[in-house]
């Protein structure tokens, strides 16, 4: 991860270069992923005690292949502000002179549902070109008590299905309604259930919606 350059704390960046190693027109891919994982996830070792992986690494895991195909912005957690981030990444990128963007495409995983409802809120979405949403979050939990999450990403799908695609498995949304309507609103060809393989748990499953997701980038 040497490559990677630092975001005012907010995430790390990965810049697509040239063979003479200008910056490549590309498409901008932000992501946010979602809370830390015990490590035993991706290398199968039992600890006496857990060691936990943030989202601001494992994240990496699959989007390396992508380096030279986008610039790609990656949060450090679910926890940081989706608009301070977002605009700390712009900066940094006038700095390193990147302003002939192509695309820019909003990639939101499990908690990184939740910096994403400021990047969506009013017109955000109108600065990519298609959004994400892998496997999202839509319960209640202690910041959002209410429907908040929910209700916003049905909002937001109902109104912006056009650039949205869903990848989700049966219980990763942790609100069966919501997860229902988004998939009625997309409709097969945009709203893929990644299920459950042998000898795998709940959360491999759920890390997985990555891969298909990913397949499925423009």
């Amino acid at each position: 991860m040497s490559d990677l350059i630092d975001v005012s704390g907010f995430g790390k960046l990965s810049i697509a270069s040239n063979k003479d190693g200008t910056p490549k027109n590309a498409t901008l891919l932000v992501v946010f992923g979602g809370i830390a994982v015990d490590k035993k996830e991706f290398d199968g070792v039992k600890r006496k005690k857990p060691v936990f992986v943030p989202s601001g690494v494992y994240m990496w895991n699959f989007l390396n292949d992508l380096k030279d195909r986008f610039h790609i912005f990656v949060s450090t957690s679910n926890d940081v502000g989706g608009n301070a981030s977002y605009n700390s990444l712009i900066k940094k990128l006038n700095e390193k002179e990147i302003t002939n963007l192509s695309d820019q495409i909003l990639y939101l995983f499990s908690g990184g549902g939740g910096p994403g409802t400021q990047l969506l809120n009013n017109n955000g979405a109108d600065r990519f070109s298609s959004i994400f949403l892998v496997d999202i979050w839509m319960g209640f939990g202690k910041k959002h008590p209410s429907p908040f999450m929910p209700n916003f990403y049905k909002h937001f799908v109902n109104t912006h299905a056009d650039k949205t695609a869903y990848v989700f498995t049966e219980g990763g949304a942790d609100n069966n309604d919501a997860r229902d309507f988004l998939v009625k609103k997309l409709g097969s060809q945009k709203a893929i259930e990644v299920d459950p393989q042998a000898g795998e748990d709940g959360m491999q499953t759920h890390l997985r919606t990555n891969v298909v997701a990913i397949k499925m980038l423009p």
